[in-house]
Order: C-alpha cells, then structure tokens, then sequence
C-alpha cells in the first residue's frame, strides 16, 4: 500500500481500471427479475362514533348505558315511589373502532387474510375508555374450502343477517350478540358456491356464561373440557339468504362442593336451534330471524341455568332454563336517507321444579323474574359521503313477577317500561 500511495502514476491507474471495471458491469444486461411476491400489508378502516341518549328509566345495562338491554324492575321506597322510574341522559364516544384488514402471500395452496380490530369499549365497566380486542381472525381460502382460527363473531351471530338498528345494543336481548375464540370450517356444497356448511369448535372468552361465585367467567365451560360446538347450513344468493343451526354447550360449574367437601363432576348441558333469513329487493331489506335455545346468557339474552341442591350432601346438580326469542326488520335501500324499524320479542321459560339456585340473566328461584321482553323500535340514518348521523326512538318493555322455583312466572305481572332517545353521529375511514 505504501509503494503504491508513493507512486502517482500506479494510484491513477489503479483509478482508472476500476472505473473501466465498474463501466463494463453497469452495460452488462441485467439479469431477468425473479416474479414479485404476493402482495401484502394492511389496510385500515374504522371510525369515530359519538352517542346521545336519553333513557325514561333506569336499565340493565353496560358501559354506562352505552349497551342497553332492559328496564330494571319497579324499586319502592319507603312512600310506595319506584326508584327506577328516574330518567337519565349521557353522552358517549367509546364504541370508536380502529381496525385492520390484512392480506398475505398464499399458503398450503390457499389465500390468506386477516383482520385485527379493537375499540375503546373496556371489557368490564371499570376499564371503560380502554383499548380492548374486538377480533382477531385469521382465514385460508380454497377454491370451496375455507378454514380459520381466531376471535370473530360466535356462529349464533349470523353477519349476514343481524339488525341494522342505531343502537350499539345490535337488537340485543332478542339478537345473540357474541364474540368468542374458535375453529371454523366453512364449505361449500354446490358447484354455484351458494349453499355451504359452517362446522366450528368455540371457546369463551369476551362473553361467557355465568359461573358461580369464586370461579371465573370463563371457568365452566373450561373446566368442562368439551368446546362449544355449533354446525350450521347457509344459503345465499344475490337476494335471498337464509340459515340454519344448532348450538350444543357443556359447562361443569362447580369442582367441589357438598358437605364434606368432595369433588363434583356434574354439567348442565344446553342446546339452541337458530333459523334466519334476509330479502333483498330494490326498494326495501327484509330480516327475521328465532331463536329457541338453552342458557343462552353468553349471548346476552336472558335465561341461565337452575342449581338442584341435595339436601343431605348439598352437591348441586344443574338444568338449563329455555329462551325463546323472535325479531323482524324492515329497512330503506336508499344511498343517503335510510329509514327501518325493528320488532323483538323474547320469553323465559324456565326449567324444572325445585332449583335452589339460579345462574343467569333475568331469572330467579325466588323474589321476581322476567317472564317477557318487547320491543319495538323505528329509526332513520342520514348519510353523506363518509358522515352518518342516525336517530331512533326505542320503546322496550320488561314483564316481572313474581317467580316459582322453576324460574319462571306465574299470576300477575307488572310492565316495567322505558323509552330511549337516540341521536349518534358516524364518520367512517
């Protein structure tokens, strides 16, 4: 190196060779590029939702009123006056949803997307505001063969056909509204790809069923080892679909209980049959939807389940109460005035004479239970562009009385009434 910094002559030669050098590689063709990958990334969408609501009654409900079900039962104070019958008003902006819809680069022959999605809806009412998942959801499609893995909507929550109401409630206690992990396995049944057979094993996780005090939400259904089990058949074309399901469920409540304590291995089972369908015309969607099902209260309607105590051993054996549940729903097509008007109506009936202990939503072994819920509630949304302002009068009715040892009830009911003033803007991205 020395000898060649000492010498000028051998520096600028030794310049000008790599510089031919470097000249004769930049005129050499290219090589052919390699065929580019599948594209991937993500995309993001969502948006920021405000709600106004003002409520005639006091509720049963989540998130400050955000998610609404029922009026809660008539409360008399010392001089005969129902403490519930006290209105309310709030305003709240924690159903805004930021998600993501992922594309990927095939595998096992299949393409390949996801979604991940979360608002700031808190998952118990002392963490309201906080970011919390809504979906994570994982796909590989096949030509007629689609599996994936991940939190999305529970198979009782069809999205193809599912109230279009103002209210975040979705049409809950007469819609299942549901969120869980699961595997789901979808096919299709004929060469036009219009029937297809839905097969899913399912977890809980974001809703659950109600488990007994000193165990967690999810605890029963865990415990049981047996997953929730949902099949379901569909039909859709580009105006008409339907469906139909059965939805079987096991829950161990307990480990131990009894005197002496020892272990107990008893399960109530439950079963739910869900049947939908949705027209579509020019002029107007039409959707209905029943629901006849068997402790249903991960979904949250009403109904639960019935602890059996032995008098002698005190171990609990376990029966679903039943549900039923209808709704109707006739909405506008049009691109910037929508109008619709929803119709539901559930009951509880109840399980089998002498529960001592009642696990659920609405219902009871002793004092008061809900015998009937109705509710009717038109609507209409102005849409410009990516603003929607949407406005709705809600008007639900609970029935109570006085309940039997079989959760249900018997003679004389009072209406527990309330009407809901909704006024929510939209903008969506």
């Amino acid at each position: 190196m020395k000898r060649l910094l000492a010498s000028p002559q051998r520096l600028l030669s030794m310049i000008l060779l790599v510089t031919a050098v470097n000249n004769a590689a930049a005129q050499t063709p290219a090589a052919k590029p390699a065929d580019p990958a599948p594209a991937w990334g993500i995309k993001l969408y969502g948006f920021v939702r405000n709600d106004m609501m003002f409520d005639s009654r006091q509720l049963v409900s989540a998130r400050e009123g955000e998610l609404s079900l029922y009026a809660k039962d008539k409360a008399l104070d010392a001089n005969g006056k129902d403490i519930n019958a006290a209105p309310t008003f709030h305003m709240l902006a924690i159903t805004s949803r930021l998600g993501g819809s992922i594309t990927g680069p095939d595998a096992f022959g299949a393409k390949t997307s996801a979604i991940l999605e979360a608002e700031f809806f808190g998952n118990i009412e002392g963490d309201i505001n906080e970011f919390r998942l809504r979906h994570a959801w994982a796909k590989l499609d096949w030509p007629k063969t689609q599996l994936a893995f991940g939190q999305y909507w529970h198979p009782m929550f069809a999205t193809d056909c599912y109230p279009g109401v103002v209210d975040f409630n979705t049409g809950m206690p007469f819609q299942p509204f549901n969120r869980s992990p699961q595997v789901r396995l979808t096919q299709k049944l004929d060469k036009a790809n219009k029937l297809s057979l839905l097969l899913a094993i399912i977890s809980q996780r974001d809703f659950a069923s109600v488990a007994p005090s000193g165990y967690n939400a999810t605890d029963p259904l865990r415990n049981s080892v047996i997953p929730n089990l949902h099949a379901q058949l569909q039909y859709k074309d580009d105006h008409f679909g339907a469906g139909a399901g059965i939805d079987f469920k096991s829950l161990r409540p307990k480990l131990n209980a009894g005197t002496p304590n020892i272990v107990s291995k008893e399960k109530v089972n439950s079963a739910s049959f869900i049947a939908y369908a949705k027209l579509t015309t020019k002029p107007v969607i039409i959707k209905a939807e029943a629901v006849i099902g068997q402790n249903l209260t991960d979904h949250l309607m009403i109904g639960g389940y019935l602890a059996y105590v032995d008098s002698t051993t005190k171990l609990e054996k376990y029966k679903a109460t039943k549900t039923k549940s209808f709704w109707f729903e006739i909405s506008g097509t049009g691109k910037k005035l929508v109008p619709g008007l929803f119709v539901g109506y559930t009951s509880n009936d109840g399980a089998g004479d002498a529960g001592s202990i009642a696990y659920g939503r609405g219902i009871a072994v002793t004092g008061r239970s809900i015998k009937n819920i109705f509710r009717v509630s038109p609507r209409v949304e102005i849409i410009s562009g990516k603003f929607k302002i949407g406005t709705e009068v809600e008007y639900t009715s609970a029935k109570y009385g006085s309940t039997t040892n079989n959760g249900k009830v018997n003679g004389a009911t009072d209406n527990a009434n309330n009407v809901r003033l909704l006024f929510t803007t939209s903008f969506s991205f």
